[in-house]
């Protein structure tokens, strides 16, 4: 038995260490292919996979992961990557532990000199991290990283040391979940060249052992390399009160440059700090906020914080646009950085724009604390106090005028902020509105119509344009106070002109009448009106002509708009009646045109205002004439025509004078009844057994009809009254 012992744990030892390597010779496999070459180091476990000892990838060889699915390790179980390992999968390829809880959990991956690593829609947890080494490529998109583990040890241990991702050499990490893991989330050396391009991803919530390490930690990026940290959300744990936000530090000698731009960092020990010498670095439009956890101005807390201890050091940095509020401290300087705030200097121009906000502890606003002897530049800054002049501004910056060892920080001018308000003319908000001042980034209102802006305190033009409407060009001067600049924005308008006519001829005072509006011709029969572009309705009206009725449309030019207005017609109707029934047939002559009377003795015509002269005739009957004025109204006219038939030449009868005055005598008749009737055929005056003078005073002068009834005889004559 105790021959056997030995022999039993060396045989556990072996099978617990398993290796398979893959062939070396192109093959390009996936995980079926894996779990029948690996011989037992993978294996299929119904829908999923485990991995039982250590896969190498040989340099020339790939493995590729194109599918859903879970590859579970067994404790101590890793991958060595020397060629290409590609992970794309649709939805999510899982890498975890087959028992998260176990003592020993799986060691993670390690990528070595000249590797290819492709990684998409990939989780990576319970194990001991990614390590990527230098001299391949690296790229990771839309993957899950957490819950990873640091334990020391070369054969038992975690692969990585420094973060759950651990790179030396050029690396890409976007679009990717990063948070819960034991040590920072992503980490670099300080002594190896390794630029990384960090954008876009959540980091939350790691370095969850507590130790004084940020949740992003990168080291030395090289000399003519950068590092770029870019538009992550990087949120921490109020319980692990020791991890920072960002550092970027150079401990030991070496040159490199890192931008650190557009992050949100809240809830940490401190926002982003730079250490060391051989920097230059590039914060810019960050929010960083509440970085205070521990809680301990004298440790940590600042909202950036930049150091470099020795007087031959060389750190230069640009601070721009970043909003810094919540912290211990807003910007604390240690030593000898040269840190530009904002410069108004063309050679070393820089807009400021920070702003800060809420800083300070102990009672007491700190917003830029210049812990060192180098002169400092900090102007174009909205600043945590009420009005922006050197008297206030003065109480929340630490500098030489409180302690004579340290830099001068120059702030003035400082920044203050401008509110435009876009509106239209009936003082409607217009969003959608830009606004561009020269060498500021354009504005656009929102849908209140306000636009905000903080610049440098100055004298400043501005162009605000919307489609639809006028440019609208200002000018304002921006001081200590706020500054609110209104804006108000005319439509676009084209000319519509109306040229009204009657025929060639143009027609004055017509009026139009379009969108609400009233508008009157000229001598000339033009009216014009300035409107937007849109569909109109229109109308045009005069009077004695008919109204017109249209519509126009405007797009982007002016219109003419031609009106043809047609007189107003009127109904003259004609009423012909012998002996007192209706006449049919009765032609009346009138306009040019003739007409013909109906059984009920009438005829129509359509005319418009005017006077008229007709005549009336019939066959066997008397003959009417007349002048029939139209005025803006329908006319009636009643013509009586008396039948010449059973008309008589009574010898010896005699009528004189003709033309006549005030009386007419009447000779050689014995004379009944005399009626004097006008020519379309009205009785005008009756005598009844008259004498022989008939009495003529008081009729207009004009022609007459005279007709005479005698012994049984009709006699009709014409007479003259003048």
């Amino acid at each position: 038995m105790k021959r056997l012992l030995p022999f039993l744990f060396l045989l556990t030892a072996f099978m617990a260490h398993a290796q398979f390597t893959t062939p070396g010779t192109g093959v390009k496999w996936d995980l079926q292919t894996l779990a029948a070459n690996s011989e037992g180091v993978i294996t299929q476990v119904g829908d999923h996979f485990e991995m039982d000892g250590i896969l190498i990838i040989s340099a020339t060889d790939t493995i590729e992961i194109l599918s859903n699915g879970t590859l579970l390790f067994h404790g101590l179980s890793h991958i060595e990557s020397n060629g290409a390992l590609i992970v794309d999968a649709p939805d999510q390829m899982t890498f975890s532990a087959v028992d998260p809880e176990a003592e020993s959990r799986w060691r993670g991956i390690r990528f070595y000199e000249g590797h290819y690593t492709y990684l998409r829609n990939a989780t990576f947890e319970y194990g001991g991290g990614l390590k990527v080494g230098n001299g391949g490529t690296f790229l990771m998109d839309g993957c899950t990283v957490r819950f990873t583990y640091y334990q020391s040890g070369s054969t038992s241990g975690s692969l990585t040391s420094s973060g759950a991702i651990d790179i030396t050499g050029p690396a890409t990490v976007i679009n990717s979940n990063i948070y819960s893991n034991q040590r920072p989330a992503i980490g670099t050396p300080s002594n190896i060249s390794s630029p990384v391009n960090i954008r876009y991803n959540t980091i939350t919530g790691n370095t969850t052992e507590n130790s004084n390490r940020p949740q992003i930690n990168l080291g030395l990026a090289g000399a003519g390399n950068t590092s770029y940290v870019v538009g992550n959300t990087i949120i921490g744990d109020e319980a692990f009160t020791n991890a920072g936000g960002i550092a970027y530090s150079h401990l030991l000698s070496g040159a490199g440059q890192v931008v650190i731009d557009s992050n949100t960092i809240v809830n940490n020990r401190y926002g982003i700090t730079l250490t060391g010498s051989g920097i230059d670095g590039w914060i810019r439009y960050n929010t960083i906020t509440d970085n205070n956890t521990q809680n301990n101005p004298a440790l940590g807390g600042s909202g950036i914080n930049l150091t470099a201890s020795s007087s031959s050091a060389y750190q230069s940095v640009m601070v721009t646009g970043n909003l810094i509020s919540g912290n211990l401290w807003g910007i604390t300087i240690i030593g000898y950085p040269q840190v530009n705030m904002g410069n108004t200097d063309p050679e070393s121009f820089n807009p400021g724009l920070n702003v800060f906000s809420g800083n300070g502890n102990e009672g007491v606003t700190y917003d830029l604390y210049n812990n060192g002897p180098v002169n400092q530049f900090a102007m174009g800054n909205l600043w945590d106090v009420e009005v922006q002049d050197a008297e206030s501004i003065e109480t929340v910056v630490t500098h030489q005028p409180d302690d004579s060892s340290l830099g001068l920080v120059s702030f003035m001018p400082a920044a203050q902020k401008v509110t435009f308000t876009a509106a239209n003319n009936d003082s409607e908000a217009l969003e959608g509105v830009t606004i561009t001042i020269e060498g500021i980034d354009p504005l656009t209102t929102d849908i209140e119509g306000l636009a905000n802006l903080i610049t440098m305190q100055g004298q400043y033009d501005f162009t605000a344009t919307i489609e639809g409407y006028e440019d609208f060009s200002g000018s304002f001067t921006l001081a200590a106070e706020p500054l609110q600049v209104p804006i108000t924005m005319s439509e676009v308008t084209y000319t519509v002109s109306f040229e009204v006519t009657h025929g060639t001829d143009p027609l004055e005072d017509a009026v139009v009448n379009i969108d609400g509006q009233e508008i009157t011709t000229g001598a000339d029969g033009i009216a014009s009106i300035d409107l937007v572009p849109g569909d109109y309705a229109f109308e045009v009206s005069l009077d004695g002509y008919e109204t017109f009725t249209g519509a126009v449309t405007l797009v982007d030019q002016d219109v003419t708009v031609q009106v043809t207005l047609l007189e107003t017609e009127y109904t003259l109707t004609f009423v012909v009646t012998s002996a007192d029934n209706p006449l049919e047939g009765a032609t009346i002559d009138i306009a040019g045109t003739s007409l013909t009377t109906d059984a009920a003795g009438e005829a129509t015509i359509l005319l418009v205002n005017g006077s008229y002269p007709y005549e009336v005739t019939a066959t066997d009957h008397t003959t009417a004439t007349g002048e029939a004025v139209v005025s803006g109204a329908d006319l009636d006219i009643t013509v009586t025509l008396t039948s010449t038939v059973g008309i008589t030449e009574v010898p010896g009868f005699r009528i004189y004078p003709n033309p006549a005055s005030s009386y007419v005598r009447i000779e050689g008749a014995n004379i009944q009844k005399a009626e004097l009737l006008q020519l379309h055929g009205m009785v005008v005056r009756t005598f009844e057994n008259p004498d022989a003078n008939l009495n003529l005073q008081g009729l207009s002068p004009g022609y007459y009809f005279l007709r005479l009834y005698t012994d049984g005889q009709i006699v009709v004559r014409r007479l003259m009254i003048r």
